[in-house]
């Protein structure tokens, strides 16, 4: 089977012409890369474990559950989850020699992940996650008073609560962590 690519050059950008406007992409704005909760968590990480690690949001989990393409296929309904789906924070070690694979996943949970459909979409993310040997953490707004973040593990045997205004927790949520890492 021959494959052939075609590249239309009348489409080109010339960053040179002054003709070319942003009214080109009119239906473009800028977008957030994390949302609030992911932030105040990517924050109270680099609290927690230190500058060790960066704290990378929205990362596809294609990238840290990999397959070489010689393997065999997956199931359609696999694959498709696969490849579309994102963890909200990866943590990877900093530094030369480091390794870019992701040593934490936290996931941040809200109301959505009450319903059943989330459940499954969240349990499917933690097998693949389990699969590959990186270990997951769910944290969760603690909705009674919001300046607690509960952090737990996927099937609920352990957990954390944390006080971000008073530091409340801090060193069980240090040791909760490193014990993971």
């Amino acid at each position: 089977m021959t494959y052939s690519l075609s590249y239309n050059h009348s489409d080109d950008f010339n960053f040179n012409s002054d003709d070319d406007s942003l009214q080109t992409f009119p239906h473009f704005q800028s977008g957030e890369i994390a949302n609030e909760l992911e932030m105040v968590i990517m924050d109270i990480l680099e609290m927690v474990l230190g500058d060790r690690f960066r704290y990378c949001p929205q990362v596809p989990l294609e990238a840290i559950c990999s397959r070489p393409e010689t393997f065999y296929r997956l199931p359609d309904d696999l694959w498709k989850f696969w490849v579309s789906s994102r963890v909200d924070i990866a943590a990877i070690e900093r530094g030369y020699r480091a390794t870019r694979k992701a040593k934490l996943v936290v996931e941040c949970q809200s109301q959505y992940h009450d319903s059943l459909d989330a459940q499954v979409r969240d349990r499917k993310k933690a097998g693949l996650l389990a699969s590959v040997g990186v270990p997951l953490v769910y944290v969760r707004r603690v909705d009674e008073d919001r300046r607690f973040y509960r952090f737990y593990t996927p099937n609920n045997r352990e957990e954390v609560i944390y006080n971000l205004i008073t530091q409340q927790g801090r060193n069980e949520l240090e040791t909760f962590l490193q014990r993971l890492l």
